[in-house]
């Protein structure tokens, strides 16, 4: 019984390999847009008792369906602005396995924040929810709801590469609590990192 995984990870131009591919979400609050970068190649042939183990390719999208070597995406939507009284600012970015062959991987959301203003954020992330107004609702949360932003990290669970609606729609919030103390003209930069590994049933 053998079996071989690479991992393949972008970050600043330098690729690596294992069965993983990392996605990087970039927004500005009181914001510039920012960008993802997303792009992964792994290939495996092997034989294992009791299953069979496909060659293919796993890759990770965010909102777009490309698959190139590197993906760039500016989510501007996100981008804004939010009162130093407090308020919050609300987008769906949808996660996809683009993968090629059948593959299933699990991934992981985490986030970091810049400044004094990122050590306030506080972010709720839910799965198959939608924007009302400003805010998030339904769904399912991704780890638990309206926890600092910066140091954020959470199972968004498991996607299959052929399963009917091979995505997810994640709904993120983020608030500044009206209790902040953050003053006015105070800026972060979010980097919102999504880290996916394949699963072997």
């Amino acid at each position: 019984m053998s079996r071989h995984e690479s991992r393949h990870r972008h970050e600043r131009s330098r690729w690596f390999g294992r069965g993983r591919t990392r996605a990087l979400l970039s927004v500005g609050l009181l914001l510039g847009a920012g960008a993802v970068a997303t792009s992964a190649y792994w290939h495996d042939e092997a034989t294992v008792d009791g299953a069979s183990v496909q060659a293919g390719a796993i890759h990770i999208d965010l909102a777009t369906n490309n698959k190139v070597k590197p993906e760039t995406y500016v989510w501007s939507d996100l981008s804004g602005s939010i009162p130093a009284t407090g308020g919050s600012v609300a987008k769906v970015l949808r996660v996809r396995n683009n993968s090629n062959g059948r593959l299933t991987f699990g991934y992981t959301v985490s986030a970091t924040a810049s400044g004094s203003l990122g050590a306030a954020l506080k972010v709720t992330v839910l799965k198959g929810g939608s924007v009302s107004s400003s805010t998030c609702t339904g769904g399912t949360a991704v780890g638990t709801a309206g926890v600092s932003l910066n140091g954020f990290s959470a199972s968004g669970g498991n996607l299959a590469a052929t399963a009917a609606t091979p995505y997810h729609d994640l709904c993120v919030q983020v608030t500044l609590p009206p209790s902040s103390g953050v003053g006015q003209l105070q800026s972060s930069n979010v980097v919102l990192t999504f880290n996916a590994t394949q699963v072997i049933a």
